[in-house]
């Protein structure tokens, strides 16, 4: 097979690439109902997102270690993802080409030059990964692949259905394209208009200049371009063989220059063929060890704007940060998805991809406008007017591949068939407007929201009271009451209240449980200082330094290696410090407070049990000789002694007592 054939072969295989690519693509975000990995399963091999999500937590999510099935081929090949299958480089490829065959061949060669504006996309590369290093994720909003996401999830998947279905009418052909073609529910969402928009004004620039997006803006394709420098396979040019036709610039995708005289960009190819395919003579082909003399492996950037965007990268995060919503006046309806983590690290994680928006079957999360800040521009929230969050649904954690939503169960979620000692993750609180409310300001029978209120027992409660009547009179009444430390903030009772406009409940969220500080009220569970005792506290043993505190964000500086299994577990602060005894044995104590008991129980039964018997410390505890553990209520204690010592078990326990003692004393 000659080169010409064979270079026509392998663009075949790359157009059915492309098209598998962005089939399965489709198919998967559609189908994402059921389960949430559908929605998130281009997202976790992205490159450009695990680099971000790692550089502003300090810790890769594991979902995110996929992104190495991208990466480590591309140190090899180069940027061959761009070209064989990027769902949003192949819409780029198809609208390039709508206009190709209209313009001449000597413009069609002109536009497939390369030029210095292409330098651009690294030049934002930079500065989104400053950002990153501040610590946030607003590299999302620019990623190819989240961006495709967000923008068939939110906007051109639910047109195509309520177009599809408008079609459809009410005939056989509705029947048969329900399910098929069509979701059995319309979803709405906001900025949908504004999402389809900025996507379609993206792809229409294409017919102006071959993927615009990918040669100019995409960051990926840049972080894709640095690391195609040590790829093995490059373009060997064989200019005795070549008649300067130019013939190869005809159908470039990368604006790569791969012609005779000047310097192939290896950074800029995205490996479709075309030009080896294209050139009449076999003049080009692509092999491994290719020799590269005459090309230019790194991208042509210039020193002083690398630095001018490091510099406004690392400065957009303060500015961003220091404006109200984050800490100073946050938005009360800013109401975060189950799993959700402090908003802090919340914002450093969240890609904005809209993954957990797209799969919540009830349409209650919804893009954020203004409620986060600009920071947060399309991140996830609740909007109860739109949607409930379902008791028992745990999609929303499935879907996420970054862990701003952290995988939970519906155990642990503990709205429906919960035991009676776990504590339910709270999302927010619901608030009476006795003002709007029908039975407290008009004396009308209701019981609306005491009906959809799915806690058991049911947050919402009913008494009778006696209410005056126009004419003089009275007439019994059920009016409706909150109890604060049953309400989970779902937000079903907002969404069926029947008051239109601002409805008569409203949930806030204030006592949300991924915060400590966004309580009704501060109440004293459990203080630091007493989790882990002073010197004199706990018999024969004496404190050496001061108690260290870690938020589940960092607790990798701590147990690097293991922290994920606690965050995975609920953690959300632990306190260690370091103890001596009289004999001189020293242990180390590490407390950590669980999302509920019911997860510190988890944790608890997580640890291997052989070798070990129960002990009396807190609601269970296992002995290991050298080392105790123990739950007490939503806490998990670990007491170990360095030393070998036969008397290490009878030295720990009065430790343990007084750990367990502190803890009693914060409930």
């Amino acid at each position: 097979m000659g080169d010409e054939n064979r270079a026509a072969l392998w663009r075949r295989l790359r157009r059915a690439s492309q098209a598998v690519c962005l089939g399965l693509f489709l198919v998967l975000l559609r189908g994402s109902f059921s389960e949430g990995w559908p929605a998130r399963l281009f997202l976790q091999f992205d490159p450009f997102i695990a680099v971000s999500n790692a550089l502003a937590t300090r810790a890769l999510y594991w979902r995110l270690l996929w992104s190495l099935v991208i990466l480590v081929p591309a140190l090899l090949l180069g940027r061959f993802f761009c070209g064989w299958i990027c769902p949003l480089g192949t819409l780029h490829h198809l609208a390039s080409s709508i206009r190709r065959e209209r313009k001449s061949g000597r413009r069609r060669i002109e536009s497939n030059r390369y030029r210095p504006w292409q330098g651009f996309k690294y030049y934002m590369l930079v500065a989104l990964t400053a950002a990153a290093l501040c610590g946030s994720a607003v590299a999302g909003l620019f990623d190819p692949i989240a961006l495709a996401v967000r923008s068939f999830g939110l906007a051109l998947l639910p047109a195509w259905n309520y177009a599809l279905g408008a079609l459809a009418g009410q005939g056989r052909l509705r029947g048969l394209a329900f399910g098929l073609l069509l979701d059995f529910k319309q979803f709405y969402f906001r900025q949908g208009f504004l999402l389809a928009v900025i996507l379609l004004a993206l792809l229409a620039l294409d017919l102006r200049i071959t993927r615009f997006w990918c040669r100019a803006l995409c960051p990926l394709g840049a972080l894709l371009g640095v690391v195609s420098r040590w790829s093995v396979v490059g373009l060997e040019k064989r200019t005795a063989d070549c008649g300067d036709c130019r013939r190869c610039l005809l159908d470039c995708q990368g604006g790569d220059d791969p012609i005779p005289g000047v310097p192939w960009r290896k950074a800029e190819c995205h490996l479709c063929l075309n030009c080896a395919a294209d050139c009449p003579r076999g003049a080009l082909r692509f092999r491994f060890f290719a020799p590269l003399r005459a090309a230019q492996e790194r991208p042509d950037l210039k020193r002083r704007t690398v630095l001018v965007s490091l510099a406004g990268g690392a400065a957009a995060v303060p500015l961003l940060r220091a404006n109200t919503g984050l800490t100073a006046e946050p938005d009360p309806r800013l109401i975060r998805p189950p799993g959700a983590l402090d908003e802090k690290e919340f914002l450093a994680r969240c890609i904005r991809c809209g993954a957990c928006i797209k799969v919540c079957p009830n349409n209650a999360l919804q893009p954020a406008v203004s409620e986060a800040g600009w920071e947060g521009l399309w991140t996830p929230v609740l909007v109860a007017r739109v949607g409930y969050c379902e008791p028992a649904c745990t999609l929303c954690g499935d879907a996420c591949p970054s862990g701003a939503i952290w995988e939970f169960t519906a155990r642990e979620k503990a709205w429906v068939g919960a035991a009676a000692d776990s504590r339910p993750m709270r999302i927010g609180t619901a608030f009476y407007d006795r003002g709007r409310c029908l039975p407290w300001a008009m004396g009308t029978e209701c019981i609306v929201c005491e009906e959809w209120c799915p806690t058991s027992p049911k947050a919402i409660y009913l008494r009778p009271a006696e209410v005056p009547d126009a004419v003089g009179g009275v007439r019994q009444v059920r009016q409706p009451y909150l109890d604060a430390e049953r309400c989970v903030g779902c937000g079903a009772c907002e969404y069926a209240c029947p008051v239109r406009g601002r409805p008569a409940i409203a949930v806030t969220s204030v006592g949300e449980s991924r915060s400590t500080t966004n309580q009704i009220l501060l109440r004293r569970t459990a203080p630091q200082g007493e989790w882990l005792p002073d010197t004199g506290a706990a018999g024969g043993w004496t404190k050496t330094g001061e108690a260290r505190s870690f938020e589940a964000a960092d607790l990798w500086k701590y147990v690097d290696g293991d922290a994920e299994r606690y965050v995975r577990a609920g953690v959300r602060r632990t306190m260690t410090a370091n103890y001596r005894f009289v004999d001189g044995l020293e242990a180390t104590a590490d407390v950590h407070l669980m999302a509920s008991p019911g997860a510190a129980a988890a944790m608890f039964e997580s640890e291997p049990s052989a070798g070990s018997h129960p002990v009396a410390l807190g609601d269970a505890g296992r002995s290991y000789g050298q080392s105790i553990t123990f739950r007490r209520g939503s806490f998990f204690v670990r007491l170990v002694a360095y030393q070998e010592s036969g008397e290490a078990e009878a030295a720990l326990m009065p430790l343990g007592r007084a750990i367990e003692a502190g803890l009693m004393a914060g409930r």
